[in-house]
Order: structure tokens, then sequence, then C-alpha cells
């Protein structure tokens, strides 16, 4: 008795094609970007590509164009969110006047803050703070453009803590810049060992630095 073939034995089986699930495009706009950031810090800016993009997402690069039209938008995107969770933070972070208590443990405490930030989310400090690969020009200026700014927010505040631990005579301004350049020193310490350097150990030694500073 001839054997009878099945036809579906026959035919090479097709594959299932996978469907990416739909999501509004505020939700998938920042998916995107998420992305981008991770592939970033995975492979620098040259990592960075609207192919890579939707590979990694598992959608078509169409779907990518439709929000961002090209790498340049999707990155200028990405530095602006990014942007503004790093200010957030160090806004969330820093004291108002006007202040009451010990200048070094107020500035202690708002390192603190935003080295436990820094370690919750490291991709995005380190975007701004440690040239990757590729590093374009845009994100150093806009990394100067925002520390001018924080500057002019910081001055008062140093101007009164300088004040109170006895070092009134310090020019407020070179203050600030002195302790914004210290604070990104401790961020890039916290991103690059961050067994070693702890945020206790940073806030507790800019305690130890000022009250010594102080005598």
């Amino acid at each position: 008795m001839t054997d009878v073939v099945k036809l579906s034995d026959s035919m090479p089986a097709r594959t299932r094609r996978r469907y990416t699930t739909r999501l509004p495009r505020a939700e998938r706009r920042e998916q995107l970007l998420d992305v981008a950031l991770r592939l970033i810090a995975e492979r620098g800016f040259r990592g960075l590509s609207m192919e890579a993009v939707a590979r990694d997402a598992e959608i078509a690069k169409t779907v990518v164009y439709d929000l961002f039209p090209n790498q340049e938008q999707l990155l200028t995107a990405l530095l602006e969110r990014e942007q503004k969770r790093v200010l957030a933070t160090i806004v969330e972070a820093m004291p108002t006047l006007p202040l009451s208590g010990d200048p070094a443990e107020i500035l202690a405490g708002s390192v603190r803050k935003v080295l436990e930030a820094v370690r919750a989310h490291p991709d995005t400090w380190r975007l701004m703070l440690l040239p990757a690969d590729g590093h374009p020009p845009a994100v150093r200026a806009e990394v100067t453009r925002h520390r001018e700014r924080l500057v002019r927010q910081v001055e008062p505040m140093a101007e009164w803590g300088a004040a109170r631990l006895g070092l009134g005579g310090l020019d407020p301004e070179l203050v600030a810049h002195l302790l914004i350049a210290g604070a990104e020193d401790a961020i890039r310490l916290t991103l690059t060992h961050p067994r070693r350097f702890p945020p206790e150990r940073l806030a507790g030694f800019i305690v130890d630095l000022l009250r010594a500073a102080a005598k």
C-alpha cells in the first residue's frame, strides 16, 4: 500500500511572525529613548543608530522613524529628557533659603541624595558626565550650559554656608564653582568605583573637610 504523504509534512514549516504589542505614542517614545540610552551606555555613541534602536526594541524601523525623523532628533530628545532628570534630582536635593543648622551636614545630606540617585540610574548620569565613545559636542555644551545655571542657584547657599563656617571672606561665586566641581567628581567616582566610594564615604568626607577648613 502506497504511503499517503500529508501536505503539511512535505512543505517547510512557516516561521510564525512575531507581532509587537501596540503602545500609545507617548509610551512608545519613552521606550525608544530607554533603548537609546542603554545602547549608548553599552556601546558608546557610535553604537547608536535607528536600526539598532528598532532591533533592540523588536519593532519595525518605520515605527522609530515615525516618532523620530532622524537620529539627530532621537539624540536631542534623549539629551533633553536625561538632562531634565538630572536637574530635577539636583533641585530636589538642594536645600532652600532661609537655612538653619550645620552647613557641613546640610551639604553632605544634599550630596548623599544625589549620589543615591546616581547609583539608582547610572546610565543617565554617565551620559552627562562620562564621555563615551563618539561623545558628541552637543552633550558637553548642554552640560556646560546647565552648570552655569547651577552656579547661580548654589551661590546664595554657598555664601550663607561660608559665613556660618567663619569663611565669609571667600568669593561665593568661586565657592559655588568649587562645590559643583567637587560634586561632579564625587558622581564620577560613584559611577566608576561604586563599591570603593559609596555615598556615605563621600558625604562623610565633605563634613570632615568643611569642619577642618572652619577651624
